[in-house]
């Protein structure tokens, strides 16, 4: 009888540890197709937003928190029925991904993408109408791109782009309402995600072509959707300079977003002009994702 005691313990503790690694298991996929990092971001530039109308004090302030917070779910719930709506197309590129590797079902992704855009509105609701209105609103938009624009040329992309632009504005409003100046920072983000959005397109562009989707890459070809990518990055670099040219901001802005903008996108733009292949695509689309963070600096030099 005395050899039983420790036995059951080892079974109960055993059994403890694979809950716990099952638990662990399911929140590593979970986070995983919400993109949890993106949203992250994504709600530091709601913060952003805030700064620049309220200063610092709007940082300590719980609104600014919880429109940040609408807007990480928001971004959660795009990834979530993006990859729902995407299961055939990542099938092919990514199958690494949740759902096309059986880690987590469609029916549990949807569920959970309902429920993303659930607590979203919920908050949003007590933040305001206002608030609720255009949380509503980029759902929807998020939602009609995974279902319909993503399968276009350049429309998509413009969606996509703008969802990222309405990030400040909805920190913008949460310390007062949006200003010149936040309307100046959501260009510059519709301009810069405008054109990662293009040039993400050339990395997809065969798993893309194979799920039948009219793609910048797939109707365009590579060559086509970089060339495009160029013209949009350019413009983004004569755009970063305006605050500065006009008389908005310091030189300090000036050398910041040189360094962290200006110059990177020149550097992107060099190395797709000296060639494009596979390895190009996916070093150029780092640097694009690193100026995600860099760019914080230069924004913040504009409050």
């Amino acid at each position: 009888m005395m050899v039983s005691y420790p036995q059951a313990t080892d079974r109960g503790a055993e059994e403890r540890i694979v809950i716990v690694s099952n638990i662990r298991y399911q929140a590593t996929n979970f986070a995983q197709i919400t993109r949890f990092t993106n949203t992250i971001y994504a709600g530091v530039y709601a913060l952003v937003g805030s700064y620049l109308v309220g200063g610092t004090a709007s940082i300590g302030q719980l609104i600014s928190w919880q429109a940040a917070l609408v807007v990480g779910i928001i971004v959660a719930y795009g990834f979530v029925i993006n990859d729902y709506v995407d299961v055939t197309v990542d099938s092919y590129s990514k199958p690494q991904r949740p759902i096309p590797s059986g880690r987590i079902s469609r029916t549990t992704a949807l569920r959970f993408a309902i429920g993303l855009a659930s607590a979203a509105l919920l908050i949003a609701l007590l933040l305001g109408l206002s608030f609720a209105l255009v949380a509503f609103s980029t759902i929807l938009i998020a939602t009609f791109y995974s279902l319909q624009l993503k399968s276009t040329v350049l429309w998509g992309n413009a969606c996509m782009a703008l969802l990222i632009a309405l990030i400040p504005i909805y920190g913008g409003m949460a310390a007062g309402g949006p200003t010149t100046l936040i309307w100046i920072v959501a260009g510059l983000m519709w301009l810069f995600d405008f054109s990662h959005e293009i040039l993400k397109t050339t990395a997809d562009w065969w798993g893309d072509g194979k799920a039948g989707l009219r793609t910048v890459a797939t109707v365009l070809g590579v060559r086509g959707a970089v060339r495009i990518f160029q013209i949009v990055a350019a413009l983004f670099i004569g755009v970063a300079l305006l605050p500065w040219m006009l008389g908005l901001s310091s030189n300090l802005y000036l050398f910041a977003i040189l360094a962290c903008a200006v110059l990177p996108n020149i550097a992107v733009i060099l190395l797709l002009a000296y060639r494009h292949d596979d390895a190009m695509i996916t070093l150029t689309l780092k640097i694009m994702r690193m100026m995600w963070i860099s760019n914080l600096v230069p924004i913040l030099l504009l409050g």
